[in-house]
């Protein structure tokens, strides 16, 4: 009975404790929030830490208990008729620890976790309080659940009865929870260790619809909350394995989207005196500014983070906004520190490597919840960066299985999965930069783009503007370029941009939540002009210049530039910036100096128009073989037609390879070719 008396007496003090503090701090801001039908109260760890250092500490080491008592003192008030929630904020840092360093000394204590939100839940009903009837006196009993097994009273309530075992269950009330996975943030992580998860249940208002957007996956946030242990169901290890999961008391985003970027009037004043400047200078030269040269690449990625505007047509389809750039050139030339620069400037970004990307890691996937007994989805990269950009580094390293997994999200803007009865469609409105390196290191100009990178055709037909990052040896320019890296590391301060990443990520998401242009009738002019007039130029059909695709590509970048310069009509400035970007990426790559014209098929397919009519050719005279030789026709005979209708032979030699590999025909035999209907 002594032992009994001894804990009665500690559980009264602290529940005195916690009333002072919640009469003489917390009370106002109680009241505050039921006025507003709020549940939440945020408490300031310092504010009792000051108040009774006693209480603080208890909190920490004796979390759940003290957590209880602080509903059953507010709820014994008589406040509210619902629970009100404290929730404590700026814990002290000796509580905040890596996921990986999580052990089974903390169990029950108050800790602080940082990671992205890898997986998340539907939500679920659960019981949170529960009213027991004792059997022998009738005493009712109010009990809040926070655990995971249903808690019954350990002793009545009426000090005159002894009961400690049979009550009945005589009133429940029910609230939500959500399961969400953690995992460590990439950019924490130490050598080649791997990312650890962690499972987080979060309840009543945490998973409010206002505030389910925080948890989105993708999203960077910081939880709060009591660590404790779940059984692992196992056959043969007897019960003694647990997992750990943590019941979250708070949960605040770290990074946000372009949209919710605060924007304060100081924060405009400074936006707006940027805009009346040179804001093109000032922002395209902040674009890594420790890369040197490049400068038509840094304007097409400035204008990347603008985007253009979505637009819901009226058959209901929606026209996409965000631009997407693919870099495609030689190994250190500065495309990834390109793609690391964006990801760190975007709000909301991934990068990856194409070497350990899947198709399920770049879109989504279905997993199996233990947790929750069924199947959950878990999204990709593309999908965790909507609304911002999503870097792919190495992106020929990608199988081109996976890559294809790319076609809906490159252009719908959307990933569709239809797996383990799950039928869903998640949104995917994500700029894509990427970067690829040609099969033989060094980028040959004079070869099509999809001969040098193993990518299919539609993929490359859905970027905006491709880029060839060309490393030419040149005594003037790597005089420039050797006094620049140098300079650079003996002062890094020379790299500085003009606009630091805080003042430019405001800057873009100002411009995209505020200016939505239009082109006007000269814009409109100057991007119909040069359309039509480069394809009259080739209307002969010997090949096709440019496609609608880059038409609707000039409209986006036009409107982009509009953006960065806070005006809301895309100008004839705004155009001829458009025209002039797509002009250098067509004459860089698309240029066929053989013919002398441009061939957008050499940047968008492996056969441009002079290779595909000599292809033609060498099938008509395959046909007329076939009519003295019948199917199996003597290579012999093939090279010494050709060379009667002077055509090369090494270059037939060349296209009958080809055909065979993309199984236009075949040799039946040692010296034999048969064609493939």
């Amino acid at each position: 009975m002594e032992v009994l008396s001894q804990r009665r007496l500690e559980q009264d003090d602290i529940l005195g404790r916690i009333e002072g503090f919640v009469r003489d701090v917390l009370l106002e801001d109680i009241l505050k929030a039921v006025s507003h039908g709020e549940r939440d109260v945020i408490a300031d760890f310092t504010e009792l830490d000051k108040y009774d250092y006693e209480l603080a500490d208890e909190l920490l080491s004796n979390s759940e208990e003290v957590l209880r008592a602080f509903g059953e003192v507010i709820d014994g008030m008589g406040i509210s008729d619902k629970q009100v929630h404290v929730r404590f904020v700026n814990l002290p840092e000796s509580v905040s620890f890596k996921i990986k360093d999580l052990r089974s000394e903390y169990l029950g204590r108050l800790i602080l976790v940082e990671g992205i939100v890898r997986r998340a839940s539907e939500v679920r009903p659960e019981i949170v309080k529960t009213v027991w009837e004792c059997d022998r006196c009738g005493e009712r009993i109010s009990l809040f659940q926070t655990g995971l097994n249903l808690a019954k009273p350990s002793e009545c309530s009426n000090f005159a009865c002894s009961n400690r075992k049979d009550f009945r269950l005589a009133d429940k009330d029910f609230g939500d929870f959500q399961r969400i996975v953690l995992e460590e943030n990439p950019d924490k992580l130490e050598g080649s260790e791997q990312p650890s998860r962690l499972s987080i249940i979060l309840r009543h208002s945490l998973v409010d619809p206002t505030f389910r957007k925080h948890v989105m996956p993708g999203n960077i946030v910081r939880v709060s909350g009591i660590l404790k242990e779940m059984p692992i169901k196992a056959a043969g290890d007897g019960g003694k394995k647990y997992d750990i999961f943590l019941e979250a008391n708070h949960l605040e985003s770290l990074y946000q989207e372009f949209q919710e970027i605060q924007i304060d009037p100081e924060d405009e004043r400074l936006i707006k005196d940027i805009a009346a400047g040179n804001p093109w200078k000032l922002i395209v030269s902040s674009m890594a500014p420790s890369i040197y040269g490049h400068e038509k690449i840094k304007e097409a990625v400035a204008l990347q983070l603008f985007g253009g505007v979505r637009k819901k047509r009226m058959d209901g389809t929606w026209s996409r906004g965000d631009i997407h750039l693919l870099l495609v050139g030689d190994p250190g030339a500065g495309k990834s520190q390109i793609l690391k620069f964006i990801s760190s400037v975007a709000p909301k970004s991934r990068y990856v490597s194409g070497k350990g990307a899947s198709a399920v890691g770049l879109t989504a996937t279905v997993v199996k919840d233990e947790f929750m007994k069924g199947w959950t989805l878990e999204a990709g990269a593309i999908v965790l960066a909507n609304g911002g950009v999503a870097c792919i580094d190495e992106m020929d390293k990608i199988s081109r299985e996976d890559v294809f997994a790319l076609h809906e999200a490159m252009e719908q803007q959307s990933i569709t999965v239809a797996k383990a009865n799950i039928f869903a469609t998640l949104n995917a409105q994500t700029s894509i930069l990427a970067a690829a390196n040609p099969k033989f290191s060094r980028f040959d100009l004079s070869t099509p783009i999809a001969e040098q990178i193993a990518m299919p055709e539609t993929i490359l037909s859905r970027f905006d503007l491709i880029f060839p990052v060309k490393d030419i040896p040149n005594p003037d320019v790597d005089e420039r370029l050797a006094n620049f890296i140098l300079a650079m590391n003996k002062d890094p301060e020379k790299a500085k941009p003009p606009l630091d990443t805080e003042t430019l990520r405001k800057y873009v998401a100002y411009a995209r939540n505020r200016i939505h242009p239009r082109l006007n009738e000269e814009a409109v002019r100057v991007i119909k002009d040069f359309f039509v007039g480069l394809r009259s130029q080739y209307a002969d059909g010997s090949s096709v210049p440019i496609s609608p695709r880059q038409l609707e590509a000039l409209v986006r970048l036009s409107e982009a530039s509009a953006r960065l310069h806070l005006r809301s009509i895309a100008t004839k400035e705004d155009a001829q910036r458009a025209v002039e970007l797509m002009k250098y990426t067509l004459f860089q790559l698309a240029y066929d100096a053989e013919t002398g014209r441009l061939d957008i098929d050499r940047m968008e397919s492996a056969t441009p128009a002079s290779k595909r009519s000599k292809i033609v050719v060498v099938l008509d005279l395959l046909k007329d073989l076939e009519k003295e030789f019948g199917k199996e026709i003597p290579k012999a005979k093939i090279f010494e037609e050709a060379e009667a209708r002077n055509m090369n032979i090494e270059e037939v030699e060349r296209l009958l390879e080809d055909l065979r590999s993309r199984g236009y025909i075949i040799e039946p035999k040692q010296g034999y070719v048969e064609r493939i209907e």
